[in-house]
C-alpha cells in the first residue's frame, strides 16, 4: 500500500471516530431517565423481646416504620467491594405522597485527564462522584413497599444495586425483618411467552417470597403464607415439570404468576421446544423525559414530582 493510501485510510478512520464520538455526544444530549421498579418484602425475624429493636417512642418497628428509619440517614454499604454511599434527598416533596422517601445512591470514581499545557499534559487522575436517585414508599398497604431506582452506568445495574443495599438493610445487627427485594415484572409477558408457543409449557421454575404486603390474597399468597408464620419460611424455590406439558392455566399457576408479576418473586420457564422465558428480561421501568439532575439539579427536583406522582399509587 502506498503512502498515500495509507494517509487516505487513516484520515478517513479518524474521520469515523469523529462521527461516532460526535453520535454518541448527541445520543447523550437527549437521554432520557429509566427508573426500574421493586418490591420489598419484609418478614419479621423470630428473636426474644430483649433483643428486639424498638423505634424512638419505645414501641417494636412496624415494616414501615423500619424502613423509615434505614431510609432516613446517610449510610454506606458495599457494591462489589466498592465503597457506596446512601445520602437522603434534601428539599423534595411530592404533595399527593407525602409518605415517599428519597436517597442519592453515590460512589466515588477515579477520573483519568491531562494538567494544563503550562503543566507539560500530565497524565492525571481526581476524584468524582457520581449518584443515582432512588424514591421508596415505605409504607405497608396493597401496593406499598415500592422502589424506583434510577438506571445510571456509571453506578451500576438497578437490580445489584438494590441487592447490596438490601443486604446492608439485614446484615444490621438490630434488624427486626429480614429483607427481600425483586423487581416488577412487565404484565402478561409471561402468557405472551405461552401463546407463542401454543400453550406447551414443559417447566415452570420459581423463586417468590412469602408474602406480606397483598392483602387480597388467593389460595396461593395464603399457602405460601401460611409456611412464612407456620414454618418460619422466607422463601420458596420449586420447579414444577410435566412429562408433556404442563396446565399452566389453572387458578394455582395464575395466582403464581400474578404474584411474580407485582415483584415478589422470580419465575422462568421452557417450552416443549426447548424455548425459555425469563422474568428478568421482563423487568419494569419507566422513561422519564425530564432533564437529568446531572445536568440541572434544581430543575430535576421540580420535574421529578410528576414522574413519581405517575409511578407511585
Amino acid at each position: 500500500m502506498s503512502m498515500f493510501a495509507i494517509c487516505q485510510h487513516s484520515g478517513e478512520k479518524y474521520l469515523r471516530g469523529q462521527i461516532e464520538a460526535v453520535r454518541l455526544c448527541l445520543a447523550h444530549w437527549g437521554e432520557k431517565m429509566d427508573l426500574f421498579l421493586f418490591r420489598l418484602s419484609l418478614k419479621a425475624k423470630e428473636m426474644a423481646d430483649l433483643f428486639e429493636a424498638r423505634d424512638p417512642e419505645g414501641r417494636p418497628y412496624s415494616r414501615e416504620n423500619w424502613l423509615r428509619h434505614f431510609f432516613e440517614r446517610e449510610r454506606e454499604f458495599l457494591h462489589y467491594k466498592n465503597k457506596f454511599v446512601m445520602m437522603p434527598v434534601e428539599d423534595l416533596f411530592v404533595p399527593r405522597l407525602p409518605h415517599l422517601r428519597f436517597v442519592w445512591i453515590a460512589r466515588e470514581l477515579q477520573k483519568s485527564e491531562r494538567t494544563p499545557p503550562s503543566e507539560g499534559l500530565e497524565p492525571t487522575k481526581h476524584p468524582s462522584w457520581q449518584a443515582s436517585f432512588l424514591a421508596i414508599d415505605p409504607t405497608d398497604h396493597q401496593d406499598g413497599q415500592l422502589i424506583a431506582l434510577e438506571h445510571n452506568d456509571e453506578i451500576g445495574i438497578p437490580k445489584a444495586i438494590i441487592n447490596s443495599l438490601i443486604k446492608a438493610l439485614n446484615d444490621d445487627i438490630d434488624a427486626p425483618y429480614f429483607v427481600q427485594a425483586f423487581p416488577l415484572v412487565r404484565k402478561g409477558s409471561f402468557w405472551e411467552f405461552a401463546l407463542q408457543h401454543r400453550d406447551e409449557i414443559k417447566s415452570v421454575t420459581f423463586a417468590v417470597a412469602a408474602p406480606n404486603m397483598f392483602k387480597d390474597a388467593d389460595d396461593f399468597q395464603e399457602e405460601y403464607r401460611s409456611l412464612r408464620d407456620g414454618e418460619n419460611v422466607s422463601s420458596v424455590r420449586a420447579t414444577l415439570e410435566s412429562d408433556t406439558a404442563l396446565k399452566h392455566r389453572t387458578e394455582r399457576m395464575t395466582g403464581l404468576i400474578n404474584y411474580v408479576e407485582r415483584g415478589a418473586g422470580e419465575l422462568s420457564a421452557e417450552a416443549t421446544d426447548g424455548t425459555r422465558y425469563h422474568s428478568s428480561e421482563h423487568e419494569m421501568k419507566t422513561t422519564a423525559d425530564i432533564e437529568n439532575h446531572k445536568n440541572n439539579l434544581a430543575t430535576f427536583l421540580r420535574e421529578i414530582v410528576a414522574v413519581l406522582d405517575r409511578i407511585f399509587p
